[in-house]
């Protein structure tokens, strides 16, 4: 078996040529090189934050208008009779219950709200104003075309404050019984 000795003597030798270390030049360069670095890497992140909120607030309004448009869409289907049509108004009679239901847009709020004879005001939900179908509707208006012909139909379009536009369009199966 060999050992090895150590030697407790000899100190560490530092060379003074130039390779002990960073110069300050180069610490300087490695700081600006960094931080353009950093900028850069800065801007992509919030870019894509931005974008990220951007298409979650879109979806969720896509979602909320495409549940407004089919909650619109079952009730009228069920309508035998559509009473008032026009801007921030739709008023039809369900088959069903022969109760009216209005779907009004609050142009002050900017809500659309949902009023039938139906709601009390003592359930969780309602109110004597009716219940909030949707938020931050711009425009909501409903046409009625061929009422009293072969094939009747409303027509209803709902844009949002965004500038999104929504249009669905309807056909009555009880209208006229």
């Amino acid at each position: 078996m060999t050992r090895t000795q150590f030697n407790s003597k000899k100190e560490s030798q530092t060379t003074q040529n130039g390779e002990a270390g960073f110069t300050m030049i180069e610490l300087v360069i490695v700081l600006v090189l960094t931080s353009i670095l950093g900028i850069f890497l800065f801007q992509i992140v919030t870019s894509s934050l931005s974008t990220f909120i951007t298409m979650r607030t879109r979806k969720e309004r896509a979602d909320d208008a495409v549940l407004v448009l089919e909650k619109i869409s079952r009730e009228v289907r069920a309508a035998n009779d559509i009473n008032t049509v026009g801007n921030n108004i739709l008023i039809f009679k369900r088959a069903d219950t022969g109760k009216s239901v209005k779907f009004i847009r609050n142009t002050a709020t900017n809500r659309l709200r949902r009023q039938s004879a139906a709601d009390v005001a003592s359930l969780p939900g309602s109110s004597s104003s009716g219940n909030i179908v949707a938020e931050n509707v711009s425009g909501f208006n409903s046409y009625s075309l061929s009422v009293g012909g072969p094939n009747p139909r409303v027509w209803v379009t709902l844009q949002f404050s965004d500038g999104s536009d929504w249009e669905t369009k309807i056909y009555p199966r009880n209208y006229g019984l």
